[in-house]
């Protein structure tokens, strides 16, 4: 097994755990909202059963949970740029969990005129927003999406292994490519095994939302980005696939198909 190769399967493995951390932590936050409010929701794999009350009470528990994504994603960004750059699988993880939970809020924004069961085409029927409002807020979503590249692209070479040449501009663009473009693809797949046992059409809906973080790791390969120098990183762990990284991710299934299917009440 090739150093690339483990890095491969390692971030395959950190985006899939990240997504299903983060979806549960999103619908989470729909949950807390609903139950704030009075109601009794249970969250099933990738979704939740949101009640509906009046406007007020629509309208926060559908806010919630993409606001739960991004205040998450803001605070293991924080978290992961504490820490000196260095290859790690922790460290791994948490990238996956900080652009994960942030571009699943900028995402949902991009997509508000075109997904009609999204929590934000919800939020904008539910206020009565005209398509041209909605085409506002999905340009809004990508103006933030490309400003976000450069800081993406940074925290990206932050995990690099030091055998890694990122030398020049070509070098940098196929470590993005192989590190995590084409990890995101195999981990959105991975992802999907969690909607065992819940409705079919869930298992396409958590895809194409996996899926839609690619379009931050597409701009930040083009970002133009200098990587930390040698100095300023700590020693790498060392670069193997991790048994960890499978466990933490049949763990996660397996709480997924054996409980969130069924529903964990809040």
């Amino acid at each position: 097994m090739t150093a690339g190769k483990a890095l491969f399967v390692n971030s395959a493995l950190a985006f899939a755990s990240a997504q299903l951390i983060g979806a549960a932590l999103h619908e989470t936050g729909h949950g807390i909202a609903a139950q704030l409010l009075g109601f009794h929701p249970r969250i099933y794999a990738f979704f939740e059963d949101n009640p509906t009350g009046d406007a007020r009470q629509t309208l926060t528990i559908l806010a919630a949970g993409p606001l739960a994504s991004l205040l998450l994603g803001i605070l293991f960004w924080l978290w992961y740029r504490a820490s000196k750059p260095r290859y790690s699988f922790p460290r791994l993880l948490l990238l996956w969990l900080a652009v994960g939970g942030v571009m699943t809020f900028v995402n949902y924004l991009i997509v508000t005129p075109w997904l009609a069961g999204g929590d934000t085409a919800q939020f904008a029927d539910v206020l009565g927003w005209p398509t041209i409002a909605r085409y506002g807020i999905s340009a809004v979503g990508v103006a933030i999406m490309i400003s976000l590249a450069r800081p993406a692209a940074r925290a990206l070479f932050d995990v690099a292994p030091r055998a890694v040449d990122l030398g020049s501009t070509r070098a940098r663009r196929r470590f993005i490519l192989r590190a995590f473009y084409l990890p995101l693809i195999a981990g959105a797949f991975l992802t999907t095994v969690g909607a065992i046992g819940g409705p079919p059409l869930i298992l396409i809906y958590e895809f194409l939302a996996a899926f839609g973080t690619i379009d931050i790791v597409g701009a930040a390969m083009y970002a133009g980005v200098t990587p930390p120098r040698g100095d300023d990183r700590a020693p790498d762990a060392p670069l193997r696939i991790e048994p960890a990284a499978i466990l933490l991710y049949v763990v996660l299934v397996l709480v997924y198909v054996f409980a969130f299917s069924r529903g964990v009440p809040i």
